[in-house]
């Protein structure tokens, strides 16, 4: 049996980067071997099955999803009585995995976790009698202490020493992996083997060849409002732009947090009373993605730093070019071309970069050229090979009813 932590994904719509992986890898996963998904609840300090609600978030998100979110994440629990009553569905639904689990089975956590899950995995291979195996996805809170909240930043590194528990860990970069490594020596922790694995392309549909739209000067940025990804630059250098008298429209997906949020949205209100062309669409369900990064020229995405750059890649997956950074893990996912490299910590470099894309027809095309011949590793071979890494062979005696229909993702020819 394949214990599987889906714990972020099924708890609501939200459905950034990590949740979007989690839901591919549930998918994939079931339909090829048995899983069972599992929710950490913290109020019952254990692992519960899913309930009917939980479920449905975990594999149909935007079912119920009426419009745009603003913090989608609290649309599973609105108020304090619903939080009350959630706690209390879990209670029938509790999991003593030591009981039930044996040494055939494997825990598997593909989600980040910096809830009291560190305590009780820390001490995974007491209560746990099989293989564990962890995704790690970046060590950015360590990297970039100054940009990160400050409760992240004092429970991020009991979350990277929790890691050193498992059997393996799956990074998704090279720089991750290094990361993973270093900090381990750093704190003074023996972790277990590492392996990379590269994230997929999951839109659960084949690709489209979109043509090239640049006269449409409509420009994407898809990211949550946190103070990393970069936003006030990126609103400088768009402000430089429209002082020159370009015109262009910024189109802004993504929630606003806590930590950061507060102060771009309140730029974004500055830009619209303005009078420029500046729109935040919130966060949009999958329909209304793929209509954003079908109706862009291109997307422009500032991160200063990244353990992928999901949005990178699923601009090149609509045949969008993509104004980015270049340093570590960025620079991997942008190396197979398609994206026009700034430095997304200098103002004029991100405007430089934007307004090359809107006037330069040549370059524009050579990019929309690069990211339409992008070949694009599928859910389906992320998840062979997410088997190999946990040592599982695919079984074949499934019921009809645990293979989901896997939509194929098309590559482009040549």
């Amino acid at each position: 049996m394949l214990y599987l932590d889906v714990t972020s994904a099924c708890k609501s719509p939200l459905n950034t980067g990590i949740q979007r992986i989690v839901r591919g890898i549930y998918r994939a996963l079931r339909a090829r071997t048995k899983v069972m998904p599992l929710l950490w609840s913290d109020g019952w300090g254990t692992y519960c099955r899913l309930g009917k609600r939980q479920h449905e978030y975990l594999t149909a998100p935007f079912r119920n999803y009426r419009s745009a979110s603003d913090r989608p994440e609290t649309l599973g629990a609105p108020g304090y009585f619903s939080k009350t009553i959630r706690h209390l569905s879990h209670r029938p639904h509790r999991l003593r995995l030591a009981h039930v689990a044996n040494s055939s089975d494997i825990l598997f956590v593909p989600d980040i976790f910096q809830d009291d899950r560190t305590k009780a995995l820390a001490t995974v291979n007491r209560w746990f009698p099989g293989r564990r195996v962890a995704i790690f996805y970046d060590a950015i809170p360590l990297r970039l202490p100054e940009v990160t909240k400050a409760l992240e930043q004092k429970t991020f590194p009991e979350y990277v020493r929790t890691l050193a528990s498992f059997d393996k860990v799956i990074c998704i970069s090279r720089e991750t992996e290094a990361d993973l490594q270093y900090y381990w020596n750093k704190f003074g922790v023996g972790g277990g083997q590492t392996a990379v694995q590269l994230l997929p392309i999951d839109f659960n549909q084949p690709r489209t060849m979109l043509p090239p739209h640049g006269e449409a000067h409509r420009i994407l940025c898809v990211s949550s409002f946190h103070l990393r990804k970069n936003h006030l630059r990126l609103f400088k250098a768009a402000e430089l732009l429209w002082s020159e008298g370009l015109q262009f429209e910024l189109i802004l997906v993504g929630r606003t947090t806590a930590h950061g949020g507060p102060t771009v949205s309140g730029e974004i209100e500055r830009l619209t009373r303005k009078g420029r062309a500046l729109h935040w669409q919130r966060h949009v369900d999958d329909a209304s993605l793929h209509e954003e990064y079908r109706r862009c020229s291109f997307s422009v995405y500032p991160s200063i730093r990244e353990g992928f750059g999901l949005p990178l890649l699923e601009s090149l997956w609509h045949c969008r070019p993509c104004v980015c950074g270049s340093n570590g893990a960025l620079g991997e996912v942008a190396d197979g071309g398609g994206c026009l490299l700034i430095n997304q910590e200098d103002v004029a470099s991100i405007a430089s970069g934007m307004r090359q894309l809107l006037q330069d027809r040549e370059i524009y095309q050579r990019l929309y050229e690069e990211a339409r011949q992008r070949v694009f590793r599928p859910l389906d071979n992320y998840a062979d090979e997410l088997l190999e890494e946990l040592e599982m062979k695919p079984r074949m005696d499934l019921p009809a009813a645990a293979r989901p229909m896997m939509a194929p993702v098309a590559t482009s020819a040549g």
